[in-house]
């Protein structure tokens, strides 16, 4: 996901300020997502490697009811996918199982 930084006060056309729980912008008052509407996930890369995950909570607004502002919690890291049958089998056979 792209995302944008605003200083301003007012986020760039097409995009709204939102605020995330911990994790990689816990601390970045001013980040913006694409909406409105506020997407119901958004995914960024974790600075360690691999992505992390915010699901919306709300939106509300500033103090004007035409600043919109998404709120999100934080769900962690996202899971390694499961593997499947396929892939079981492979590394049964490189274990020799």
């Amino acid at each position: 996901m792209e995302d944008v930084f605003d200083t301003t006060g007012r986020p760039p056309h097409g995009w709204m300020h939102a605020l995330f729980g911990t994790g990689p912008y816990s601390e970045d008052v001013g980040r913006c997502v694409p909406g409105p509407p506020a997407p119901e996930t958004i995914t960024v890369p974790r600075p360690e490697g691999g992505e992390h995950v915010y699901r919306l909570v709300t939106v509300g607004s500033w103090s004007a009811p035409d600043g919109p502002i998404a709120v999100y919690n934080d769900t962690g890291p996202v899971p390694q996918p499961p593997l499947s049958e396929l892939e079981k089998s492979w590394l049964n056979r490189r274990t020799g199982q």
